[in-house]
Formats: C-alpha cells, structure tokens, sequence
C-alpha cells in the first residue's frame, strides 16, 4: 500500500510539474512571437535601407540584423526544448500510470484491499 502511496504522490507531483511546463511553454512562445517579429521588421528596415544590388541589400541587412536573428533562433530553440520536456513529463506520467495499474492488479490479486 506505500507503494501505491508513492505512486499517486509521484503522479501528483508529475501533473504538477505539467502544468508549470506548459505555463513556461505559452511564455516561451510569446518571447518567441516578439523576437521573430523584431528581426523581420529590422531585416526589412535594413533592406530597404542599403544600396546597391538585391544581393549587396540582403547581405547588408543580415549583417545589421544578425544580433536579432540570434534572439530569435535562441527562442524557437527554446520552445522547442520546452516542448521536448513537455513530452517527456507525458511519458513519465504514462509510465507511471501503468505502474499503478500493475500495483493496483497485483494487490487485487493478492487479496488486499485498494
């Protein structure tokens, strides 16, 4: 039966952990949104801007913008990351609910009570 106390207490913290997660994940995605909005704009500022051939503009406006192009690449890497994590917490409350299910047979089993 501690068992079967640990689990719950474990799936508990899990659900917990979950939902910090996806709250971290709709963060992420706004400062996502937000840095991908500011590099276009300024990329496009920049192009609009410089001289010469389509070619010479493009390569002056990656040059000016490359510090947002980071921010941005930075931001997406981290919504990905979070929604790798977000998984993972799915997985282990997946596992851990079929934990419980096999505790649960194998006490039925044995005659105890849940």
């Amino acid at each position: 039966m501690t068992e079967m106390l640990t689990i719950i207490k474990q799936l508990g913290q899990l659900s917990r952990d979950l939902d910090k997660a996806i709250t971290k994940m709709a963060d992420l995605e706004f400062i996502a949104v937000e840095a991908e909005g500011d590099f276009k704009v300024a990329y496009a500022g920049a192009f609009r801007d410089a001289a010469g051939s389509v070619e010479d503009r493009k390569q002056v406006a990656i040059t000016q913008t490359d510090h947002l192009w980071r921010i941005w690449g930075k931001a997406a890497a981290a919504v990905r990351l979070q929604k790798e994590h977000i998984r993972a917490l799915h997985a282990r409350i997946d596992v851990g609910r079929t934990i419980q299910s096999t505790a649960r047979a194998e006490m039925q089993l044995a005659g105890g009570q849940l």
